[in-house]
């Protein structure tokens, strides 16, 4: 691409998780065109999760889905480069008419007709997501391709207010593991009596505390978490209003233990260690390559993992039939090997 933008947009409406995972692309952008402005648009409430991002000058919230009025204003900004990461119907449609001199998205989805620059899939390319998004602008000619990852900056007086809950909780010193149980996917949720199991073992056989953390129509679910395992030390977190203050939150935490979920995103961009609990999703796409701050487990002994489905015909035994107590082993191996002192 001969073409230095003036002024370049992002496009990735949706979900919280694909959100963040795009905030490298966007640093590699500004890193290579550091005079350019850079914009971002998407969805609420993923817009809390590019806060404060030091690579973004202007977050645009796609709030009412207008697709009339979002062209009108895209085409009056007058951006050289719009680059779209999401690549479906919508965003394909935003791109497609934006007046851009490039116009650039994924080669290899239905959207591909809306690019006059395809970003092709290379061999080789790495796997990990935010990674992988940087291999793909990188064929707009980047001179200087790096991989950094996700970030995510929570305001101060979400940082001051997350150290106030967890005075609170734990008051004789103990760390503070993070759960995550919940997500919109079957075949991606370990079940919640696992969790309990989990969360009293943790409680009773180490010097940590547990916290589960639940999110808008979550609440039962982490209610039923702490309610079964019964413990002084398993506690419910308080509800977190934005994504910034789940961000200050989890940085008062150890570890995370989550399933394939936005706030395993989130954790990450936050510089906590996780372990991730896996099902049908493939851990390779979704965490970030060998990093021992970053360990995931699954039950190996079933053959269809990763299935990459969204249902399942087993009853999802890739997920029940792994049990706590190997959760467990692998959570106190990380805890030594990151020198939690647990």
């Amino acid at each position: 691409m001969d073409l230095i933008p003036k002024k370049i947009l992002l496009i990735q409406l949706r979900q919280i998780g694909d959100v963040i995972l795009s905030t490298p692309a966007a640093e590699v952008l500004k890193t290579n065109f550091p005079d350019a402005k850079l914009d971002f648009l998407t969805q609420p409430p993923s817009d809390q999760a590019l806060l404060r991002n030091p690579a973004i000058d202007e977050l645009l919230v796609y709030e009412t889905p207008n697709p009339l009025k979002w062209l009108l204003l895209i085409r009056r900004r007058r951006y050289d480069l719009v680059i779209d990461l999401m690549s479906n119907p919508r965003s394909a449609l935003l791109t497609a008419l934006s007046g851009a001199t490039i116009k650039a998205g994924p080669a290899y989805t239905h959207s591909a007709w809306a690019y006059n620059l395809k970003l092709r899939h290379k061999r080789g390319q790495k796997e990990y997501n935010p990674f992988f998004k940087i291999d793909l602008i990188g064929q707009l000619g980047l001179k200087n391709i790096f991989y950094p990852y996700p970030k995510c900056y929570p305001a101060a007086s979400d940082l001051v207010w997350a150290a106030g809950i967890a005075g609170k909780l734990v008051r004789d010193g103990r760390q503070l593991i993070a759960f995550s149980p919940a997500s919109r996917r079957i075949t991606r949720q370990w079940p919640a009596e696992h969790y309990a199991r989990l969360a009293s073992l943790i409680a009773q056989k180490t010097k940590a505390a547990v916290l589960v953390l639940w999110g808008p129509g979550e609440k039962p679910l982490a209610e039923s978490i702490v309610s079964a395992a019964d413990d002084p030390f398993v506690f419910l977190s308080p509800e977190t209003a934005s994504l910034s203050r789940l961000s200050a939150l989890l940085k008062q935490a150890g570890l995370l233990v989550s399933n394939c979920n936005g706030t395993k995103h989130i954790a990450q961009a936050s510089g906590i260690p996780t372990l991730g609990i896996y099902g049908s999703s493939d851990p390779e796409s979704w965490t970030p390559p060998a990093d021992p701050k970053h360990r995931i487990v699954r039950n190996e002994s079933i053959p269809c993992v990763p299935c990459r489905k969204n249902d399942c015909p087993v009853g999802v035994k890739c997920l029940k039939e792994l049990y706590p107590d190997a959760v467990f082993a692998k959570l106190l191996f990380m805890a030594e090997e990151l020198g939690l002192g647990i």
